[in-house]
């Protein structure tokens, strides 16, 4: 027998704590009943005792608590093998933190709502194993793959247009370092989501997504931002916008999405592309084509099932405390009444 909880056996110091306090009850009662009369005269008087009663009734309270600290402890005998299977994906998330992604045709920002996005879907996961790469004019690794998606949410928090000091946008390098994400070992259940506005000013990116889905890689692009175009808003230390981002002959820069190139990247690297909305972005709808994909095996772990058999003490202790109040400590006297006719006194 084996005990799952063993820290409340601490609990059984309250075993003889419970016994000398009834003992000390015992003793001052029977102190207090030799002030009133002499031990003649109670002996006479009183309802006699059933010997060794109140001691058994102390006796089944201490064993009852004893019962109920040892079911606490959570005792268990007899185990089975069970073997436990976690299957899921490998999930690497390109999101862009070049300064276009400050821009505000997505609210709050295409950045903010992107991070937003991302942490909501982690929540809908279940055993796939996940990383994030930041990009902008240069890539990495900022989280390796893991199914601690907590950590990841954490990593997300500290993303900003800062995180990467070289500037411009080099998708061709953000889908070089993603894949490098990856175990290299396996070849399926791999899937890249590139979150960007699609302006990229260096790198051939398209024939990164060729070389991706000849990895057996999948790639989703979701495309985030207006056809149209907006300025990129300069702010300052508490955030008021000062300015727009302005070329080197002063004009306003227009950010705008750069829609052919992600068709592009999602066919030829065996996904799909959805644009994002204005009040959310298509992780959803990737997400529903991803719970189609197959998934591998991460790992099996076989570990000893143990049987619980708390209910056998607990059921010792409540019987014990249900037959304790019907021990009866007192019993029938009989005795002469001063008319000669015999009485019974209880």
């Amino acid at each position: 027998m084996r005990f799952s909880d063993p820290q409340y056996f601490h609990l059984l110091w309250l075993v003889p704590a419970l016994g000398l306090l009834l003992w000390t009850a015992a003793r001052r009662r029977h102190r207090l009943l030799s002030r009133f009369a002499t031990m003649e005269l109670t002996r006479r008087l009183a309802v006699p005792f059933v010997p060794g009663v109140r001691g058994l009734r102390a006796t089944a309270l201490l064993a009852a608590l004893t019962l109920l600290i040892v079911a606490l402890a959570r005792p268990q005998y007899g185990k089975q093998a069970v073997i436990l299977k976690r299957e899921g994906r490998d999930i690497v998330f390109l999101l862009d933190t070049s300064l276009s992604m400050l821009a505000d045709d997505i609210k709050p920002d295409r950045l903010s709502r992107a991070r937003f996005e991302i942490t909501s879907l982690l929540s809908r996961l279940e055993g796939d194993r996940v990383s994030l790469v930041p990009f902008a004019g240069d890539a990495f690794v900022l989280c390796p793959l893991t199914t601690d998606y907590s950590a990841l949410a954490l990593f997300m928090d500290g993303v900003d247009t800062d995180i990467i000091s070289q500037p411009g946008t080099n998708i061709a390098r953000a889908l070089k370092v993603g894949t490098e994400a990856f175990d290299r070992k396996e070849r399926e259940y791999r899937v890249m989501i590139l979150i960007t506005d699609g302006e990229q000013l260096e790198g051939n990116a398209l024939e990164n997504a060729r070389k991706l889905r000849q990895q057996g890689i999948r790639l989703y692009a979701i495309g985030i931002g207006t056809p149209d175009g907006v300025p990129i808003p300069v702010r300052d230390s508490r955030g008021s916008v000062t300015d727009y981002k302005r070329d080197s002959r002063g004009e306003v820069v227009m950010s705008r999405l750069g829609e052919p190139l992600l068709v592009d990247l999602a066919h030829d690297g065996g996904g799909e592309y959805y644009r994002a909305g204005r009040n959310a972005i298509e992780l959803d709808r990737i997400f529903e084509d991803i719970k189609k994909l197959e998934k591998r095996q991460l790992e099996s772990r076989e570990f000893s099932l143990y049987h619980d058999r708390y209910q056998w003490f607990l059921a010792a202790a409540l019987l014990l405390l249900f037959f304790e109040p019907l021990l009866v400590e007192t019993r029938r006297k009989k005795e002469e009444s001063t008319s000669g006719e015999q009485s019974t006194v209880y």
